[in-house]
């Protein structure tokens, strides 16, 4: 053994005997620790580089080793805790979006509903407005087909009385006229009144004549 190599080795020694207490934190504490805790992660990661460090420096490549390993371990399981994070807050945020998605599907679906409702209930009151408008219509039409009847109906019924009674005054001039006697009729009754008239003043001259002989006797 070398002069140099019994420093070295009392080192080793005298590291090992200082590591103990931090094996047994290790042991008794770290070690119930979640695996990807961030003080687990911080304090192996130190250890780690401590013994690596101390183990390059010592030339003990076992402990050199050891502490690569441990750094490594804790490199990649801080990496693994930090893509764990990430796709924990990833899966936050999608179920975030999600969550914000399903509320904006559900307002338009509500919006969407309370306008069709609305649309309908819009066509419904148009529908029933033409209804009514159309009714209204045809009761104009109806009245304004009677209101011409009835005037069609009155001026047929006013003709038929103007032709009625025209009939009638034709009948009557015409009972008229063959009631009336005619112009010889009248003469020869003239004729025969002043012929009666005669025969009734020669009748009566006759009888004053009779008495007055008669009162003579």
């Amino acid at each position: 053994m070398s002069v140099l190599a019994i420093p070295l080795t009392i080192l080793r020694i005298q590291y090992k005997i200082a590591r103990i207490p931090l094996q047994l934190i290790e042991t008794n504490v770290v070690e119930k620790m979640n695996a990807e805790s961030p003080a687990r992660l911080v304090y192996e990661h130190t250890l780690g580089s401590l013994d690596r460090a101390v183990g390059n420096l010592l030339g003990d490549k076992s402990l050199a080793d050891r502490g690569e390993t441990l750094v490594d371990s804790t490199e990649n399981r801080a990496e693994a805790a930090r893509l764990d994070a990430e796709a924990r807050a990833k899966k936050v945020a999608a179920d975030d979006e999600l969550k914000v998605a399903r509320e904006t599907a559900e307002k338009d679906r509500r919006a969407s509903d309370a306008a069709a409702q609305e649309a309908a209930r819009d066509a419904r009151q148009e529908a029933e407005q033409r209804k009514r408008e159309a009714a209204q219509e045809a009761e104009r039409e109806a009245a304004a087909k009677k209101k011409k009847a009835d005037e069609q109906a009155a001026a047929a019924t006013k003709s038929a009385e103007d032709r009625k009674k025209a009939q009638q005054a034709q009948v009557d001039k015409q009972e008229k006229l063959a009631a009336a006697p005619s112009e010889a009729e009248l003469a020869e009754a003239a004729e025969r009144s002043e012929e009666a008239d005669s025969k009734k003043d020669e009748a009566e001259r006759i009888e004053k004549l009779f008495i007055a002989e008669k009162n003579k006797d």
